[in-house]
């Protein structure tokens, strides 16, 4: 594919909102399902096999096929959806190009990488070959948020050899990445009227001593083990309630806390590790309760001398004249990928640092070589060569 065709097909995606509605409902620039009918009519129309497979109501993943000369896959995957647009520094799905970029919710995360592997796959499809092992593409829901989208094709019993998971890398390879286990801390306490406040335990009040005492246990270094590419493991609190009228004392507060994992690390004991510290830390009865997790995903982590290591690292090599190996503190679908017993790496283009920022933007020359390693990487079925 052209660089023009290329650059618009990223545009075109762009300009179609998919924020993840999290837990609203579809619809108004919410969900994926009006951008995967996008992906689907232009892979089929390039005479790919494709088709949509509804993971939640309204929120498809595409999943597209170029047969190979083995019925074994390598397996190209990126999301579809984005996080929420507001307080953007600039129309978010108006998909502006200037001074070599272009400007939108989703331009680096995860567009470009949808747009890439897109234009790799039609180019394998129209090349008038086989390649040797089957290309198998997806295009996932859910990304953003619990990631739904991936887990239901693995629990389909979707499999490959090996895999490449699009996100943006700044064209570095990562091989290591942070996982996630998230849960809630709850406070307990009486409610009464706000004008007899004596007579009431106020939760509020609780969870600040638990903030304090969170915030300490942050600070001073969360987890056991240190990670060469990663450093420790972090921990945060995203998200508060409490209360349900300024006229009553409240009865119960909630955090939402988010637990970055290492590679390999029990999520259950991390978060065992936060419930033994606090009830250590905090020597009076504040009605604490953690629960959880209610949400895992590993980190990951595979070795650079790997087979597909090496022959991706060739292939970037071949494309962009060097080829780092890094570590990402987010979280992405290869953990999973990883933990089914499936070799995957993260690789594609636009910048780290782009993702659910005000100003995302994408370095269009990136997501040329991007799609020029994609299409080497499915032309070799991900084995070296040399």
């Amino acid at each position: 594919m052209e660089r023009d065709q290329l650059c618009k097909l990223a545009a075109e995606l762009v300009a179609i909102p998919s924020v993840n509605p999290l837990e609203r409902p579809v619809g108004d620039g919410r969900g994926e399902a009006e951008v995967a009918a996008y992906v689907e009519s232009t892979l089929r129309e390039a005479g790919i096999e494709v088709g949509l497979r509804e993971i939640l109501p309204g929120r498809p993943n595409v999943v597209a096929r170029v047969p190979g000369q083995s019925d074994e896959a390598v397996w190209f995957d990126a999301h579809l959806d984005t996080v929420s647009a507001e307080g953007m520094a600039f129309e978010p799905f108006e998909a502006n190009t200037e001074d070599g970029k272009l400007l939108g919710r989703g331009a680096a995360d995860d567009k470009a990488s949808v747009a890439a592997m897109m234009a790799a796959l039609i180019a394998v499809a129209q090349g008038g070959y086989k390649p040797p092992m089957t290309v198998l593409f997806t295009a996932t829901a859910d990304e953003e948020y619990q990631m739904r989208g991936l887990m239901g094709l693995l629990e389909e019993g979707v499999t490959a050899t090996s895999a490449i998971v699009g996100e943006p890398t700044g064209l570095e390879i990562i091989i290591a990445h942070k996982g996630v286990a998230r849960f809630r801390i709850t406070t307990s306490g009486k409610a009464v009227h706000s004008s007899r406040p004596d007579d009431g335990v106020n939760a509020i009040y609780r969870m600040g001593k638990v903030l304090a005492a969170i915030d300490a246990y942050a600070k001073g270094g969360v987890g056991r083990e240190s990670h060469p590419m990663l450093g420790r493991a972090t921990l945060s609190v995203g998200v508060i309630r409490g209360g349900e009228h300024v006229n009553v004392v409240p009865d119960r507060c909630e955090v939402v806390v988010d637990r970055r994992l290492l590679p390999d690390e029990d999520a259950r004991r991390a978060v065992g590790d936060v419930r033994d510290y606090l009830n250590n830390a905090l020597q009076e009865d504040l009605g604490l309760k953690v629960s959880g997790p209610e949400l895992t995903i590993p980190g990951m982590s595979i070795p650079s001398e790997s087979a597909l290591v090496q022959a991706v690292a060739d292939v970037v090599r071949e494309v962009t004249a060097k080829a780092p190996f890094n570590g990402m503190q987010g979280t992405t679908h290869a953990g999973q990928l990883v933990e089914a017993g499936i070799p995957a790496l993260v690789f594609g283009p636009g910048e780290m640092g782009q993702s659910h920022t005000a100003t995302e933007a994408l370095n269009l020359d990136q997501l040329e070589q991007a799609a020029a390693v994609y299409e080497r990487l499915m032309q070799t079925g991900c084995e070296q060569t040399k």
